[in-house]
């Protein structure tokens, strides 16, 4: 009895993983091919035309590490028609003080928490209690005087070339109500943050891509989101109390906006470089909030689950995101404990435990060095990337850093049924290197 449950429940996790990764290859040959399809439609359309305006809106909390470097990139971008709108979410250090002193702020009214940039007329810095990341998004965004907002983090660091590729979206598509891009990292130094570096373009340019050009975008980061202000106000703003902000506004945006008829969209190009997590403690922080964030999300909106009026993105996207990103922690543990235990009983054979581990290797390899090959030659074209490099660091990561991170979102799949979450601060680290 206990040997027939065992093969069972083995019989349906390699079905489900061998379905798992050919769906994610069908993702992949989409985003390569949103990829082309952006290149080509980007070479016979004229760069010239005019923009619209965009109003910047950068929360920040303890950012004294990197505010002013901060700050002064996105007032180097060439974009004339813009504002950038800082707001001091009740820091305790010296975020304010040094903003402050750099910038020559000078208070807009004796009462008020407004003040205005002498030297530089297009920042605004509001003070404000602190409320956490979405109210303090809130009210920067209500103080915004521009159609169009993009909402980033104060450690994120803007390209010109990706802010532009999203404003000539958004004035080429009347119906385009959020648009984002790829992010990737500022540090690739060391063990953990290559392979967050490895992540991120996996996650970007072998799968949200694919999403995209089937219209059933779900998550456009927070680091960097642009979306017009009309939206942000038609669904109340960000929920106060979301634990991931981004995805609960974007989720909440495609039922405001349902259908094919308004757009949402990933562009195929680097939108800004964004700090990771240097040591496990804040890795693990980062990883299990997001995974309670989607569950939360997903279950707030459950209704959207196999709802065909919201086409692929009812019937399949947010399916696949509760039985692939919430449920496949406990499939995959459950098969780890009973697969040695089979193994000892002679109910498996070995070669056959083995090829299987081998193929799934293999195709994580593939997909990665795919990922390399196309951010190389179409996406950030830096080529810092070496493929046989990557696919020896993917390897690696498959010991030990995947098991962690699957380990992180099963604990935090567990803790999603308590009521009461908390999140230390995450450590900010000076930034030094330039982006082109």
């Amino acid at each position: 009895m206990i040997q027939e449950f065992c093969l069972l429940i083995l019989k349906f996790t390699g079905v489900y993983f061998f379905i798992i990764n050919f769906f994610y290859g069908i993702l992949m040959m989409l985003s390569w091919a949103k990829i082309k399809k952006y290149r080509r439609e980007s070479k016979q359309q004229k760069s010239s035309g005019k923009i619209p305006e965009v109003s910047f809106i950068i929360p920040a909390f303890n950012e004294e590490s990197l505010i002013v470097e901060t700050i002064q990139t996105y007032l180097s971008l060439p974009q004339s028609n813009k504002e950038i709108i800082v707001i001091n979410d009740g820091s305790h250090d010296k975020t304010f003080k040094l903003l402050q002193t750099m910038f020559q702020l000078r208070r807009l009214e004796e009462t008020s928490g407004t003040f205005h940039s002498i030297t530089y007329p297009d920042l605004i810095v509001l003070e404000a209690t602190h409320s956490g990341k979405a109210q303090a998004l809130n009210i920067g965004i209500h103080h915004a005087k521009y159609d169009l907002i993009c909402t980033m983090d104060a450690d994120t660091i803007p390209t010109a070339r990706g802010v532009e590729g999203c404003l000539r979206a958004f004035a080429q598509d009347p119906k385009l109500v959020a648009a984002g891009g790829v992010i990737q990292t500022l540090q690739a130094k060391g063990w953990l943050t290559t392979f967050q570096s490895l992540e991120y373009l996996r996650t970007f340019l072998c799968e949200r891509l694919g999403w995209s050009i089937m219209g059933s975008t779900t998550l456009i980061s927070g680091a960097f989101c642009m979306v017009k202000k009309e939206a942000w106000k038609k669904i109340g703003g960000f929920r106060p109390n979301s634990i991931t902000e981004d995805l609960d506004l974007i989720v909440r945006l495609r039922k405001a906006y349902p259908g094919q008829e308004y757009r949402f969209k990933i562009l195929p190009i680097t939108t800004c470089h964004t700090q990771v997590p240097k040591d496990i403690k804040h890795l693990m922080v980062q990883r299990m909030r997001w995974q309670l964030g989607l569950i939360d999300t997903l279950a707030r909106n459950i209704d959207l689950c196999f709802h065909p009026a919201h086409g692929i993105l009812g019937l399949i996207a947010i399916p696949y995101s509760w039985l692939v990103e919430v449920f496949s922690p406990l499939l995959e543990f459950t098969a780890l404990l009973i697969i040695p235990y089979a193994l000892y009983e002679g109910w498996l054979d070995p070669k056959m435990v083995m090829f299987y581990l081998l193929a799934g290797l293999i195709f994580n390899v593939i997909i990665t060095m795919i990922g390399v090959y196309l951010d190389n030659r179409y996406v950030s074209r830096n080529k810092s990337w070496s493929c046989v490099k990557s696919a020896f660091n993917t390897i690696i990561l498959h010991f030990g850093y995947k098991q962690l991170n699957s380990w992180w979102r099963l604990l935090a799949l567990l803790k999603s049924f308590s009521k009461k979450h908390e999140w230390g601060e995450k450590p900010r680290q000076e930034i030094t290197q330039q982006i082109p």
